[in-house]
């Protein structure tokens, strides 16, 4: 579960790129964009429930529900006409999310290979 999140955040960031540089205006990517994102929002609280002895328990809470900021800055800039501020904190908080999850995969991944469970 968390590798599909991992892609799919990925995925995000390049439909993200494609609708900055002109690419995806009007197409039906950009539904696909909004979609995704609540699909990311969902799969990262579900995939990065807490685990009994985590070694960072509250970074993992942050990745756990950073990826809601994007999905609700994301909405009121949709809603607000897509105003340039409102668009940089979007993407600021998409690649703060993606940086987050990346960090837990890594984190659990070490973690993992530490304790023997891996």
């Amino acid at each position: 579960m968390l590798t599909a999140l991992r892609v799919l955040l990925y995925v995000q960031v390049l439909l993200g790129v494609a609708r900055l540089a002109g690419w995806s205006a009007g197409s039906r990517l950009w539904d696909l964009h909004g979609s995704l994102g609540l699909l990311v929002a969902v799969l990262a609280i579900a995939a990065l429930r807490p685990v009994p002895s985590h070694p960072r328990p509250q970074a993992r809470l942050a990745a756990r529900f950073v990826p809601l900021l994007p999905l609700l800055s994301g909405l009121a800039a949709a809603g607000a006409g897509h105003l340039p501020a409102l668009r940089a904190i979007h993407v600021l908080l998409g690649l703060l999310a993606v940086g987050l999850v990346e960090a837990e995969a890594g984190r659990m991944r070490r973690w993992q290979q530490a304790s023997g469970a891996g």
